[in-house]
């Protein structure tokens, strides 16, 4: 009996260490402190309306408009107000993390004419994790951007905000950085 118990409780750790969530799972459990300017109310509404077929738009704690513009299986992208987008992408991990093979990529950019992104990582439990053990990003301030298909992140430099200061500092090149998913993000050889 006591055996049977035991590999019962192995085969159940297994496979929910295999087990892949949706984004709509991962979206549904998103915690209040990724965008506190969304109820849980907006946050379900958005998935409604996806599931039904019907623009994804809601007004927001702040009386602004917010809309999810995409959600698939591994991917969501919501543009949070005018200023404001987020980006969330799922990513296969050798390793298990808090017992799950899957982890979140977030990306939020910022601004209008200025942009710039953040690069966050989180297990699926919302747990943060540190992030330089997934990407090493480059010294130069830029905006990141997800594949909606395919695990790659494309870093592109703020050429507005990165101009020399002085002669002697190089340029920052204009070309973009090309990041697959390989258990971290690394340049695309």
């Amino acid at each position: 009996m006591r055996k049977t118990i035991v590999i019962l409780l192995w085969l159940v750790s297994s496979l929910s260490m295999h087990a892949q969530m949706k984004m709509q799972d991962v979206v549904k459990l998103m915690p209040d402190s990724i965008v506190p300017y969304l109820t849980e109310n907006n946050v379900l509404d958005f998935i409604d309306f996806m599931d039904s077929n019907l623009p994804a738009e809601i007004t927001n704690r702040f009386g602004c408009k917010s809309k999810m513009i995409k959600l698939t299986d591994r991917y969501t992208l919501l543009q949070l107000n005018e200023a404001s987008k987020l980006e969330m992408c799922l990513l296969d991990v050798n390793t298990a993390v808090d017992s799950l093979s899957q982890i979140i990529c977030l990306v939020r950019t910022y601004g209008t004419d200025f942009r710039i992104s953040t690069i966050d990582f989180y297990s699926l439990k919302w747990r943060k994790l540190d992030a330089d053990s997934y990407i090493e990003l480059p010294e130069y301030i830029c905006i990141a951007t997800l594949d909606e298909q395919e695990p790659i992140l494309t870093l592109t430099p703020n050429l507005k905000l990165e101009a020399p200061a002085n002669e002697e500092q190089k340029e920052v090149e204009e070309s973009s950085i090309i990041l697959n998913w390989k258990g971290k993000f690394v340049k695309q050889s």
